[in-house]
């Protein structure tokens, strides 16, 4: 039977601790909910949180905030004490609703395997828009030039972003395709308006290995590139960023991941993860292409609230 006594109470300081130990109670190893839940409520754009009480005992909690990156929706993350009703969820969802400051799309990501919350979402009007596979890769010597015969001889030139160095120019062209490549893969939740300076920053990142993360040149025109991570995984690195000039060009990035696979071998480390988006064209295809080891889904749902369609 439905329950509607449980106490929702508004919560503009939060006890960060306190929120780790009951997260650690409730979600156990699973390691993104955790970090999503407090990424949310450590932003410095948290717009909520509210908890959801059971008789005085902490049942449930909701956490909303925006992107400075992203700002055109409102993400969200919830969690709560497992074996109970979806009362909970209910209670907490409609608290977020009335809240003043939510009139853009909600978004939020769960695990596929959350079937529960999975239905729950769909019930009250959540669309699926996007899957995210995190699936690790296991190094191993790649020939390039055989598997890639077909770039044999051209006139291209393979440069990692350490030689691009002050290039001025070269970098702007970089910064200009990865954000073009970007903006399509992210349509439904568009990314915002930010400076030439701001994308340097994420391109050229202090945890991007430039000696690994490579660019194509033809023609002093960059046609394809490929960036590379280090990863808090010890042995291992991470797949960034990833697109061509022309989708009819993909192989040409192809060829880079494979050479950031030798170049992963080289360096001693035996395992890449990469974020694979199903909005991102050129992840897909590396998916496709290489024997990545089976992995769960993370699903991203959107819902319009307060006079949006």
């Amino acid at each position: 039977m439905f329950r509607s006594d449980y106490a929702i109470k508004y919560n503009n300081s939060p006890n960060i601790e306190a929120i780790k130990e009951i997260l650690s109670n409730w979600v156990w190893d699973d390691d993104f909910t955790y970090r999503y839940f407090l990424r949310g409520i450590n932003s410095k754009n948290n717009i909520c949180t509210y908890e959801a009480y059971d008789n005085e005992i902490l049942v449930g909690l909701i956490t909303a905030w925006k992107s400075e990156f992203h700002p055109y929706c409102i993400y969200f993350a919830m969690v709560t004490k497992p074996h109970i009703g979806l009362e909970i969820e209910s209670i907490l969802i409609e608290a977020l609703y009335n809240f003043k400051e939510i009139e853009l799309p909600l978004q939020t990501s769960i695990w596929e395997s959350s079937y529960r919350l999975k239905n729950f979402y769909e019930e009250i009007g959540f669309l699926e828009v996007r899957r995210t596979y995190l699936p690790l890769l296991k190094t191993s010597n790649i020939d390039y030039k055989q598997v890639f015969p077909e770039f044999n001889g051209l006139d291209i030139c393979i440069q990692d972003l350490n030689r691009i160095g002050d290039n001025k120019e070269l970098k702007f062209k970089l910064i200009d395709i990865v954000r073009e490549n970007y903006e399509k893969a992210h349509t439904v939740n568009p990314v915002g308006v930010h400076s030439i300076q701001k994308w340097e920053e994420l391109i050229f990142n202090e945890d991007t290995v430039q000696s690994g993360s490579y660019i194509i040149l033809k023609d002093n025109e960059i046609q394809a590139y490929s960036l590379l991570h280090y990863s808090n995984t010890p042995n291992q690195f991470e797949f960034g960023w990833r697109g061509t000039r022309e989708n009819t060009d993909v192989r040409l990035m192809l060829m880079l991941t494979a050479s950031q696979i030798n170049f992963a071998i080289e360096n001693g480390i035996t395992y890449i993860e990469a974020e694979v988006d199903t909005t991102d064209y050129f992840s897909l295809e590396m998916l496709k292409f290489f024997p990545f080891s089976p992995a769960p889904s993370l699903l991203t749902v959107q819902k319009f609230v307060k006079g949006f369609n």
